[in-house]
């Protein structure tokens, strides 16, 4: 699983305006825990100031900016990143059965906090219905592999697979063309 980047810089450049003078876009896949991002970034802050010093008084850089991300859910997405549960949302993308596109298109849904990331998983294994191009398909696809006839009730009581499709979505939502069913 590619972890993703993020541009890491540090507030005390960012406000002498050479924050792109050291700044750069750290790919997270070279970091196997939050604590081995944290000592690169102690040591990159450490090695910038011995090249650029900020100012004559000493100034150093130690207060860690992200000013951009890519690759995981913007939940976890902040200037003053949580690294720790970041790479506790990895490890369980890695372990779960589910690509990352999938996994993020549940998160964008917003209907489990990643805050309980053992939850957020649990509901995603439990919900999770497929990838499908419209609702039509999907409640198309719903019909035939669960078999579901119940009289007086979806399908039967619709005229079309549009108003059959809309009457299931009650009980489901998509995002991004993945299908949860709402638990």
């Amino acid at each position: 699983m590619n972890k993703g980047k993020i541009f890491l810089t540090d507030y005390a450049s960012y406000n002498n305006g050479t924050q792109f003078e050291f700044g750069h876009w750290v790919d997270l896949d070279q970091f196997d825990d939050a604590d081995e991002l944290n000592d690169y970034i102690e040591d990159h802050f450490e090695q910038a100031d011995k090249k650029s010093p900020l100012d004559e008084s000493g100034s150093i850089r130690e207060e860690t900016m992200i000013t951009d991300f890519e690759g995981f859910p913007k939940f976890f997405y902040s200037e003053c990143m949580n690294f720790e549960k970041l790479f506790e949302f990895f490890e369980k993308a890695e372990d779960s059965n589910f690509d990352i596109e999938i996994i993020e298109a549940f998160a964008d849904l917003g209907t489990y906090n990643l805050e309980e990331i053992n939850e957020f998983f649990e509901a995603l294994e439990e919900s999770y219905s497929g990838e499908f191009n419209n609702d039509v398909d999907f409640a198309m696809n719903l019909h035939e592999e669960t078999g579901e006839e119940i009289k007086d009730s979806w399908p039967h009581n619709c005229i079309n697979w549009d108003s059959a499709a809309r009457e299931i979505m009650f009980d489901y939502c998509s995002s991004d063309g993945f299908y949860f069913r709402s638990i």
